[in-house]
C-alpha cells in the first residue's frame, strides 16, 4: 500500500510544483481608441488638434498613457467606469507628455469581458471655465498683431488663400532685406491667471524658418523687457502646437500682458543660408482659466 500511495502522490505533487512555477495568468479585456474628436461652439474657433496620446483611468485608478492609436489590456471584467483624457506634447516636445488641461475628459461606462475589444471613439470639447483671451484665424483684414520694435500697425503678416490651412491663413516673408520679423499682439491682456496659472497658446502653422513666441508685461502701463521662450522648428506641412506659456506669466509680476512672435531667416553663426522663406500661421488662441 506503501508504494501505491506515492505513486498517485508523486503526480499530484508534480501538478501543484507546475502551478506554483507557472500560475495561470489572467485573460484581459481590450479598449480600442484610434483618435479623439474636438468639438468646438462658434465662439472657440477651430476644432483643429493635435492629440497625440490618451491617459487612462479606470475606476478612479490611473492605468497609465498610450500612444494613440491604443490597443490596452485591462484586468478588470465586468461593467466599469472609463475614463480617457486628451494627452498633448507640451511645447511640441516629444519628452514633455501633458494632459491638456482645457479639453473635458471623456467619459463612459463599458462591459469588459475577456480577450473582448471595445473600440471607443472619444468625443471632447473646452471645459466651460476655459477663456480664450484672443482667436486670431485670419479670416479679416483686421489684425491682432503689429510692428513690436516700431508699434506700426503696418500688417507684416498677408492675409493669403491659396495653401491655407482653413479659409484663410496668415502669411509672413522673409528675405535678406527683412530677416527678422519681431510682432506684438495690439491689445494686451489681464486676468490670464485669476483662476488658475495654466496659459496656453495655441497655433497652427507650417514654416520654413525658425519661429518663437513670448510675452511682455506692463506694470502701470509700464513696459517689461520682451522675454521670448518657447517656439518651433521648420516644418514642411501644416503642424499644431501647444505652447505653454505658464511659467512665462506666472512667474511674473505684471498687470497685462502682450503675446510676441519673432521668426528669423535661417542662418548660421550670422550668414544666410536661405535667400527667403515664409512662415504660414493659423488659428492662434490664447486660452486660460
Amino acid at each position: 500500500m506503501k508504494t501505491i500511495y506515492r505513486i498517485y502522490l508523486l503526480p499530484l505533487l508534480f501538478l501543484n510544483a507546475c502551478d506554483l512555477i507557472n500560475p495561470s495568468e489572467e485573460i484581459p479585456a481590450y479598449i480600442y481608441i484610434t483618435s479623439f474628436q474636438l468639438n468646438t461652439a462658434n465662439n472657440q474657433g477651430t476644432n483643429s488638434n493635435k492629440i497625440t496620446d490618451v491617459w487612462l483611468t479606470v475606476n478612479g485608478n490611473f492605468l497609465g498613457a498610450y500612444t494613440l492609436p491604443a490597443l490596452i489590456p485591462i484586468l478588470e471584467m465586468g461593467e466599469q467606469e472609463i475614463t480617457l483624457e486628451a494627452g498633448i506634447k507640451d511645447n511640441g516636445i516629444a519628452a514633455t507628455p501633458e494632459i491638456y488641461p482645457f479639453y473635458q475628459p471623456y467619459k463612459v461606462k463599458v462591459d469588459l469581458q475577456p480577450n473582448e475589444v471595445d473600440t471607443l471613439r472619444p468625443v471632447i470639447s473646452y471645459r466651460p471655465e476655459t477663456k480664450f483671451a484672443f482667436i486670431e484665424r485670419f479670416e479679416d483684414n483686421g489684425q491682432i498683431f503689429r510692428d513690436l520694435r516700431s508699434g506700426s500697425d503696418i500688417n507684416r503678416i498677408q492675409i493669403i488663400s491659396e495653401g491655407a490651412f482653413e479659409g484663410k491663413s496668415g502669411l509672413i516673408q522673409l528675405d535678406k532685406d527683412n530677416p527678422l520679423v519681431e510682432l506684438a499682439t495690439v491689445s494686451d491682456y489681464e486676468n490670464l491667471t485669476d483662476k488658475g496659472i495654466l496659459v496656453y497658446l495655441e497655433v497652427n502653422y507650417k514654416s520654413e524658418a525658425t519661429v518663437i513666441f513670448g510675452v511682455q508685461g506692463y506694470k502701470n502701463g509700464v513696459a517689461g523687457d520682451p522675454v521670448f521662450d518657447p517656439g518651433f522648428l521648420p516644418s514642411a506641412g501644416w503642424n499644431k502646437i501647444y505652447f505653454n506659456m505658464s511659467s512665462l506669466v506666472a512667474s511674473s509680476n505684471y498687470d497685462t500682458y502682450k503675446i510676441l512672435l519673432q521668426a528669423i531667416l535661417p542662418n548660421n553663426n550670422g550668414v544666410f543660408t536661405q535667400n527667403n522663406a515664409n512662415v504660414w500661421l493659423d488659428n492662434i488662441k490664447l486660452v486660460h482659466f
